[in-house]
């Protein structure tokens, strides 16, 4: 079977891609592609940023014009006229951008937060590629409203998350917009050379238009974006500074829970202080150090009912873990929330008391005493990675009922965990990648070490690339915990394999994957993986119109087939295949649908937790259709709906999604989610006793409603909310036992059924910040938390709302300032 899926994939490539002759000549080689070269001149003073170019300043070297469009009409020039000045001393780079409008008082400018990016607001950036590897870049982006967003672009990626310490001034003019940047070389990395050429480019947006140019044509049917820049020469006998940046923090927090504390306070409260550290190693290379970190105003986690088999990955929201992490996660091995996240044996605690004892405490993350990364890349294309985070033992006590005495038992050692990568960039987007991760427990728990290697090579043309690699996983020691279950044996190898072949650029795309993933391969340690023994292969096309044609502005439409197998034994899963298309219209109206099919039965051999019991599935089918309206409007939206359908147990499911957004002025903004699932009957896993498993039919109805809004003051200061109310329920109708070949039999009504689930979470993240100068800032948050879950349904939503906020919850309130200190300016004031 698996080779008569590989044939069809290989056949099905060769015959798409004869299509590809027609459209040949058609598309620019990327060694076609023209790069501009703009001039940067040494300033004779440095530039004042008040919004005002001062032509003795500014005018000394040759500015950069003739941006072209992006989208829509791709490849036309831009409608309105820029002019862009590129600046430098021995202390920074200087932007400088007349950015002319015939219609300035339509110029938009929506207020944003720091990084919010493109809002309904003009926009201005650069890009600099100061290795001139085409493959990373700094950007820096300002809009008309002032606010600043900054990006690390790293071969393909986009780090939203990095952020730097520079200055920018944006002014309306009677001419259009004036946008002034400086840059410190403190902010960014260069090579250590006498002369120097780097990667560059502009971008503009015009909002009113929804029309984004770069100075640098960048070729929207071509694979990639920091390829496509130009250059800046003239940059000579500039040096990296002293990089020392100091960040010390003071925080304090009140906490109160309403519910039983069992005789302690409901109250809790903590100051505490530490520092964040950057370091410039060399020009190329920066420690990252967090001393005694605080993570008590990272954002809440958008939690959710969990009946499946495996495990729910939330997002990382602590800044340290999300800031300048783009080479640790290339190689997909690392899921940061592992560090300090839950303790390694905090499930097994009540298989370790006795009947007369009672948890009193069991805590439900591990302490992160301190983290710390090296990253970089030198001038010849090597990046170096590494990662190292320590966190402390941890403990669960437990009380004796009858003696009141309590003890502790072990739930998380001393742990440290490591991250080791290189990374080679290649020519033509193109690159080698090294990835180790590595788990030391002490108190004789089992360690854990993955190392993988990626490879992704690209042709001359741009127009085929080629991306392969593999994991090695070990598990060693004692106490080995695998999936929940502690393993006998004191060495546990595993191992995985990925090979894909695409066309990456033009109107026809295409592309066949191979991936294995052995039955002992396990990352879980310092990654994710929902499941391993498996093995999928999959064939996808996709045509697209990047020019508008007939009432759409763009136009792309794509079909996909896919296959899996267990690794061990080799037995079929499942094989799917999906069409979609989306379209943008003239009026900037967006749509999409897709359409997917399991023709066959699907063999699930998780859903029954004892592998390698199998459930059957039965064929289906689902379909998604959604749209989304201009944002330029003072009210949009989006919306979607859909369905999914199987005949043999009668499965019926539909969705629906509404999202309002109303921008109230250019300060005050809200967005309103909301999200309802019904899914009749589900079928799924409820229990097992030896042999004998038991299914469930259940009618599951979810439904999220979220609001987020923004009032921004300026450009620096800002109030947001976020506020979640998730309800998801399981109301079981029937009961079923699970026979050895996968099917149901042995019907039943649950009646009374203590399975039933009814699951609530409400929370409420409110948040004041003040950047009051470069890199500082006082937050001022309050969190309110509310988990509700109890077996009796509660089917009407406004009651299940009362009862939930009824329900204990817990109040956070927290101040935390930031001072961000300059080891070169410090120098600097006490020198004067």
């Amino acid at each position: 079977m698996l080779y008569k899926h590989l044939a069809f994939a290989l056949t099905f490539a060769l015959l798409t891609g004869t299509a590809t002759a027609s459209d040949k000549n058609k598309e620019p080689e990327a060694a076609d592609l023209k790069r501009k070269t703009t001039m940067a001149a040494r300033a004779t003073k440095a530039p004042v940023l008040d919004g005002y170019l001062e032509p003795e300043v500014w005018e000394t070297v040759a500015p950069a014009t003739n941006f072209v469009r992006y989208d829509p009409l791709n490849g036309k020039p831009s409608s309105q006229q820029s002019e862009v000045y590129f600046l430098y001393d021995n202390e920074a780079v200087y932007i400088g951008a007349k950015l002319y409008d015939t219609a300035p008082d339509s110029i938009l400018t929506q207020f944003g937060g720091r990084d919010s990016g493109e809002n309904n607001s003009d926009m201005f950036a650069v890009y600099l590629d100061t290795y001139n590897d085409k493959q990373n870049a700094f950007a820096f982006m300002v809009s008309a409203a002032g606010v600043q967003t900054d990006i690390k672009f790293s071969q393909g990626r986009e780090d939203w998350n990095w952020d730097a310490v520079w200055a920018s001034k944006a002014k309306k003019t009677t001419e259009g917009w004036v946008v002034e940047i400086k840059i410190p070389y403190g902010a960014i990395r260069f090579p250590e050379t006498e002369v120097q050429t780097w990667g560059v480019n502009f971008m503009r947006v015009i909002r009113r238009a929804r029309e984004k140019s770069y100075w640098n044509h960048v070729n929207n049917s071509v694979e990639g974006f920091v390829n496509q820049e130009g250059r800046a020469v003239g940059i000579e006998g500039i040096k990296s500074p002293v990089r020392l940046q100091l960040t010390p923090y003071v925080s304090g927090y009140v906490n109160h829970y309403s519910g039983d504390t069992k005789g302690k306070s409901p109250y809790s409260r903590a100051l505490n202080g530490g520092m964040d550290v950057k370091y410039g190693i060399n020009d190329a290379f920066t420690l990252d150090v967090t001393l005694v970190p605080d993570f008590t105003q990272t954002q809440s986690d958008n939690q959710v009912l969990n009946l499946s088999p495996f495990e729910v990955k939330y997002g990382e929201n602590r800044q340290f873990f999300t800031e300048s992490t783009e080479l640790f996660n290339k190689g997909g091995l690392l899921n940061s929330r592992r560090i300090g996240g839950t303790p390694v044996f905090k499930s097994s605690v009540g298989r370790q008391i006795s009947e007369n004892e009672t948890i009193v405490d069991n805590p439900g993350i591990s302490g992160l005493l301190n983290a710390a990364k090296v990253s970089g890349r030198t001038i010849k294309g090597l990046g170096v990675g590494i990662l190292n985070a320590f966190t402390r033992n941890m403990y669960a006590t437990v009380e004796n009922d009858e003696t009141g005495e309590t003890r502790e038992i072990l739930t998380d050692p001393f742990t440290n965990y490591n991250v080791f990568v290189l990374d080679q960039t290649l020519p033509r987007n193109s690159f080698v990648t090294f990835t180790n991760t590595n788990v030391t427990r002490t108190k004789g728990v089992y360690d854990a070490n993955v190392s993988g290697l990626q490879v992704r090579f690209a042709d001359r043309t741009n127009n085929y690339a080629l991306r392969a690699g593999g994991n090695l996983s070990q598990l060693y020691g004692n106490n080995i915990i695998l999936r929940g279950d502690t393993l006998p044996d004191k060495l546990h190898l595993g191992y995985q394999y990925n090979v894909n072949l695409s066309k990456i650029s033009g109107n026809l795309r295409y592309g066949i994957n191979h991936h294995v993933e052995s039955d002992t391969y396990e990352i879980n340690d310092l990654g994710y993986l929902s499941n391993n023994n498996e093995i999928s292969n999959s064939a996808s096309i996709s045509y697209n119109f990047y020019q508008p044609i007939w009432k759409f502005l763009s136009w792309g439409s794509s079909m996909s087939v896919s296959q899996s197998l267990l690794y061990a034994p080799r037995e079929f899963v499942s094989a799917t295949m999906g069409v979609s298309t989306n379209v943008r219209f003239r009026n900037f109206m967006s749509a999409y649908w897709s359409f997917g099919i399991r023709p066959g039965n699907a063999y699930d051999y998780y859903e029954a937790r004892e592998f390698p019991r199998v459930f059957v599935k039965p064929p289906a089918f689902d379909t998604n259709i959604g749209i989304s309206s201009d944002y330029r409007k003072r009210l949009a939206f989006d919306a979607s709906t859909g369905f999914w359908r199987s005949n043999r147990y009668n499965q019926f499911s539909w969705w629906g999604n509404f999202s309002p957004r109303f921008r109230v002025n250019d300060k005050f903004s809200l967005v309103q989610s909301n999200n309802y699932r019904q899914e009749k009957r589900n079928i799924g896993y409820v229990t097992h006793a030896g042999e004998n498993i038991t299914f469930g039919d259940r009618s599951i109805t979810t439904f999220s409603s979220t609001l987020s809004g923004a009032y921004i003051f300026n450009e620096n200061t800002g109030l947001t909310l976020n506020m979640r109310h998730y309800w998801s329920s399981a109301d079981y109708k029937r009961l079923f036992d699970l026979t050895s070949g996968g099917y149901l039999t042995n019907e039943r009504p649950a009646v009374n059924s203590n399975n039933n689930i009814n699951y609530n979470t409400f929370n409420i993240d409110l948040v004041y910040s003040w950047r009051f100068a470069p890199g500082s800032e006082l937050m001022v948050v309050w969190k309110n938390e509310i988990r509700d879950q109890d077996k009796k349904v509660e089917h009407k939503y406004i009651e299940n709302v009362s009862k939930t906020l009824q329900a204990p919850q817990t109040n956070n309130f927290s101040v935390k300032l930031l001072y961000y200190i300059d080891y070169i300016a410090l120098k600097n004031v006490l020198s004067a």
